[in-house]
């Protein structure tokens, strides 16, 4: 009796050995087959996956085999492979779908059509299934079948809410525009959680909307939305975001202000969102209307409430400087602006950017600058402030000096700057303006040396000042080597940097009138439209810079004169087809120039 079943046993433990041996050689032959088809010997392949599937069908064999014998284009094996897989696996669609697309293949649409309903219809209530087969239809482009299947799934699990931003995506990707905005209302409604990934996916919709079409169509039917369920905190967002889109400013703020008091206890984040893109578009008067919203309710213990003291004159200053003339009244009313958003902030390091602004105010526009200087002053000796914004403080300080004629107490800011951060950015601004200082008193050659050496700076903007200065001492040498026209041009340039702008015209004007030939001309005319833009002249300065361009079309200052009437025909004239023609020509004719990328961005924007 032990001897039999000491035979059993060996007999167990034999056939155990051996299907385990077996399934190692399996997993090893199927190893070598995928081997085989990343290195291309399809047939190799072919071979040992035939026999593996014919000992066993799974989907890894089928997926493998498949694309060995579509590499191989044997169309019969493959159809034969489809057929065993639809036989021997109970969830099929996978299968359907490839004998559809092998229908698709040889133009028969009929038949390919039959497979892929199949394929739907053997869907059960799977939520994976369902997701995965329409997936399959759309990595192999075949959306309209990937959107029944997610039509067929609704029904399936009885819910009319669900693959809402699949549907919504695919409805996308076939510029289904109209249908698009109901399916993501929908959603929203239902997952309010999906906001941001709507504005998203509608943002990209409407950057090809040309005609504003889709955008009148979204406002439309959200207005309807908010009106039926105003209780819906995601539609009132996402229609304030339509209006914010369609720059209607009046209805954006009230709509703001709607949703601060229903949904946000007035705390402000909406308003205050609202007055920070108002006052990027330069929309100022609805920004200091949202500021003043959350500065009313007078409680600054709310989180918005310092910011928007803040920008609320940040938005009076930049109008401030957006103005032609200032009375008076203006600067009254500007400087009591500041006055007044100090009081309530204090002197300290929170407030020390608009008291450097103030300071700016005060120096270039009021023209006080001992109180300018007196303000930086504070700001300097405040312990709390970086050491980083210290130093702008007193390259600021330094600009006030030099403004007032003061090129001794300029030089000590700017060095002790360049000094104690010789390797860093605020450094390198410092030694700029040093260098800038040496070029306006008439020392070339140092001044020369320095833009040499920043020309290198990690700043683009200081290593690109650099550069030009540095072509203009280079190229404006008189032929005894002195530099007497450029020594009236930086005279000139030093007037034009104090605001005495009728005196820099009349250094400009001994150079025309001393020099019948000379190098330096076109800075000549580009200074002066420089000059003439200052003073509101802007149909003289655009005279002068379109003289340059018929004058001097090869000189360094033609890409700096077409740059500036870009920006002034855009931001000035508001005429953006001019605008587009001066990007458009730096593109083409300065290809090197240093404007060619910020052309190309703006290009983009007003070709849209």
């Amino acid at each position: 009796m032990l001897r039999k079943i000491l035979i059993i046993l060996l007999f167990v433990f034999g056939c155990l050995g051996y299907c385990q041996a077996q399934k190692n050689s399996d997993k090893n032959n199927f190893e070598l087959a995928k081997h085989y088809i990343n290195m291309d010997r399809y047939q190799e392949a072919c071979k040992l996956l035939e026999d593996l599937i014919d000992k066993e069908f799974k989907s890894d064999y089928y997926n493998a085999l498949f694309l060995a014998y579509e590499k191989l284009e044997k169309e019969k094996e493959k159809e034969k492979l489809i057929k065993l897989a639809i036989k021997k696996s109970k969830v099929n669609y996978q299968y359907y779908i490839d004998y559809g697309l092998l229908y698709y293949a040889r133009q028969d649409s009929t038949k390919a059509d039959k497979m892929f309903n199949k394929a739907i219809n053997s869907l059960t209530a799977n939520n994976t299934n369902i997701y995965s087969c329409a997936s399959y239809f759309s990595n192999n482009r075949l959306y309209d079948y990937a959107l029944k299947t997610y039509q067929k799934g609704r029904i399936l699990l009885k819910d009319e809410n669900k693959y809402r931003y699949e549907i919504s995506f695919i409805l996308q990707i076939q510029g289904m525009e109209s249908q698009i905005i109901d399916e993501y209302l929908v959603l929203l409604e239902n997952n309010p959680k999906y906001l941001n990934n709507i504005q998203v996916n509608i943002n990209s919709l409407l950057d090809r909307d040309k005609d504003d079409k889709l955008l009148t169509q979204l406002h439309n039917t959200l207005l309807e939305k908010v009106k039926e369920n105003p209780k819906n905190e995601q539609l009132c967002r996402l229609y304030l975001w339509t209006l914010i889109k369609e720059k209607k400013y009046e209805q954006a703020f009230l709509q703001a202000k709607a949703i601060n008091s229903r949904f946000e206890n007035n705390e402000g984040g909406s308003v205050f969102s609202f007055g920070e893109i108002a006052m990027n578009n330069q929309e100022y008067s609805f920004a200091q209307k949202a500021f003043d919203v959350i500065i009313n309710n007078n409680n600054d213990n709310n989180a918005y409430y310092t910011k928007s003291v803040i920008n609320k004159v940040y938005c009076y200053y930049n109008a401030f400087k957006d103005q032609n003339d200032h009375s008076n009244k203006d600067l009254e009313n500007m400087n009591l602006e500041f006055e007044k958003a100090i009081n309530i902030l204090g002197k300290n390091s929170i407030s020390a950017p608009v008291l450097q602004e103030y300071s700016h105010f005060l120096a270039y526009y009021k023209h006080s600058s001992q109180q300018a200087v007196d303000i930086l002053d504070i700001i300097i000796n405040m312990n709390s402030l970086s050491a980083k914004q210290r130093a702008l403080a007193k390259i600021d300080r330094g600009d006030i000096y030099l403004m007032e004629g003061d090129v001794w107490a300029a030089s000590l800011e700017y060095s002790q700057v360049s000094k104690d951060f010789k390797n860093e950015h605020e450094g390198s601004i410092a030694k700029f303006k040093n260098a800038m200082l040496s070029y306006y008193v008439g020392d070339f050659e140092w001044a020369l040396s320095q833009f040499s050496s920043l020309r290198s700076s990690t700043s683009k903007l200081i290593a690109n000042d650099a550069m030009e200065y540095s072509l203009l001492i280079k190229e404006n040498m008189d032929e005894d080597s002195s530099y007497n026209a450029l020594s009236y041009f930086a005279k000139a340039d030093f007037l034009f940097f104090q605001k005495k702008y009728n005196e820099a015209m009349q250094q400009l004007s001994i150079i025309e009138t001393s020099y019948s030939i000379h190098n330096i001309f076109d800075e000549v005319l580009y200074k002066k439209g420089q000059i003439a833009y200052e003073q509101k002249n802007y149909n003289q300065a655009d005279s002068l810079w379109q003289t340059l361009l018929m004058k001097y079309p090869y000189d360094i200052m033609a890409d700096d004169a077409l740059w500036s009437l870009a920006q002034m025909y855009e931001n000035i004239f508001r005429d953006k087809t001019k605008a587009l023609e001066f990007y458009q020509r730096i593109i083409i004719d300065y290809p090197s120039s240093l404007y060619v990328a910020q052309s190309r961005k703006k290009n983009e924007e007003l070709s849209k």
